[in-house]
């Protein structure tokens, strides 16, 4: 789940050239659009189980799967963060649409696991380019005076990726080709979403040229205000950490518990995770950044604690219970922190600081992700949700404790 901020370089301005959607229109048309891409994203987690079966690799590679998307995000955030600041939306949400249709592709017709690797990276590579453009455009479309955009993006994002999970469950479950129609509905999906991007009118009128803009942003820390941002990334650890491991072991997790319709099952369990996420932010849109964190971290700890006791006991019910209590603490905390930490930055500074952030979240989400795949292959998959659990657990006691150290 990602939300950016962007800096409009100098220069550019706002025309709205005319296109055959309106603004309003535009504004929900992006936000589908961006739910479909977070869909996505979460489509392969029911279907891992299939390919280890398939391909016979180690929970390891699993979470190296899932680790390469992270790292390609981030690389197209660092790269590409600003460009449709300079070249227009229009322009980059095509090419991101066009690259995961291809990454679609891929997957669905992957005849080994390093194509796994390979649809995987490239799906990252387009959904960073995309996200930043579809950041700008709901900032740009969105009614004056309101923050409309950033809720659309958050809420967005987290009901794309319940749905996208839940969806390629019960299509791997119940429809043949269980590692091809997924896909290929996503593939339809942006097929017609094309028309869509180049009905919509164009904000960005400023053309700068692309050698100018192809560089990477630096990730800096606001000046003076390092030990703040240290404080409050521990709620992106804590977050993160809980999205990267629901999204790569959870289905495997939850299969262990339950004997029938398995895969329907593994695509619920990031459903829920994000779902209630998703509830939780609508609901929760109006709290401070920092009494949300105060609000969701308590929250969270509570869903670990029963997401490692279900485990331990093999007990689907309270498995889902708890991952339905953490969603919804794990959203807010999300929320909250993201809220914290893009207002440190100067205006001047906010590309930059963004960057950081983001190599924040990525590394929180797919090192550890990784470091449990190894866990769960020596030493079984609940003796590694234990682990997650009590390491994420720790990271947002510890979020909840810094907003009170800095104000």
């Amino acid at each position: 789940m990602t939300t950016t901020e962007l800096v409009r370089p100098r220069g550019a301005v706002r025309a709205f050239r005319s296109g055959g959607l309106s603004r309003s229109a535009s504004f929900w048309f992006i936000g589908a659009l961006y739910a479909l891409f977070l869909m996505a994203s979460t489509a392969p987690s029911p279907m891992y189980s299939i390919y280890q079966q398939r391909w016979g690799f180690t929970t390891t590679v699993l979470t190296e799967v899932f680790a390469v998307y992270a790292v390609a995000i981030l690389a197209a955030l660092l790269l590409f963060g600003s460009l449709s600041d300079h070249i227009g939306r229009r322009p980059v949400l095509l090419v991101a649409v066009v690259l995961e249709i291809v990454s679609m592709l891929l997957l669905a017709f992957a005849p080994a696991v390093g194509w796994l690797y390979a649809g995987r990276a490239l799906q990252g590579l387009a959904t960073g380019v995309a996200t930043s453009a579809i950041s700008g455009s709901l900032l740009d479309f969105q009614r004056p005076g309101t923050n409309r955009g950033s809720l659309v993006n958050g809420v967005a994002a987290a009901f794309g990726m319940a749905l996208g999970s839940l969806l390629a469950g019960a299509l791997v479950q119940y429809v043949p080709g269980p590692t091809l129609t997924s896909y290929l509905l996503i593939v339809l999906g942006l097929a017609v979403a094309i028309p869509g991007v180049l009905a919509m009118p164009e904000p960005v009128a400023h053309r700068s040229k692309l050698r100018e803009v192809l560089r990477p942003q630096r990730p800096t820390v606001p000046a003076g205000k390092g030990l703040a941002f240290a404080l409050m990334a521990t709620t992106l650890l804590a977050s993160w950490i809980v999205g990267g491991m629901f999204m790569s072991l959870g289905p495997s997790v939850a299969k262990g518990m339950v004997h029938g319709s398995p895969y329907l099952i593994g695509g619920a369990t990031v459903a829920v995770l994000a779902g209630f996420g998703g509830l939780s932010q609508l609901v929760l849109s109006g709290v401070d950044a920092r009494r949300a964190v105060r609000i969701g971290g308590p929250v969270m700890v509570l869903g670990l604690a029963g997401v490692a006791t279900s485990t331990v006991e093999h007990q689907p019910i309270l498995f889902f219970a708890a991952a339905a209590v953490l969603g919804t603490g794990w959203g807010v905390v999300f929320m909250g922190g993201m809220r914290m930490l893009t207002g440190l930055a100067s205006p001047e500074h906010r590309a930059g600081t963004s960057a950081l952030i983001y190599v924040v979240a990525y590394l929180s989400a797919g090192v550890p992700s990784v470091a449990l795949g190894v866990v769960s292959t020596f030493f079984g998959l609940t003796a590694a949700t234990v682990v997650f659990a009590s390491a994420a657990a720790l990271f947002a006691a510890i979020a909840v404790t810094s907003t009170y150290l800095h104000r």
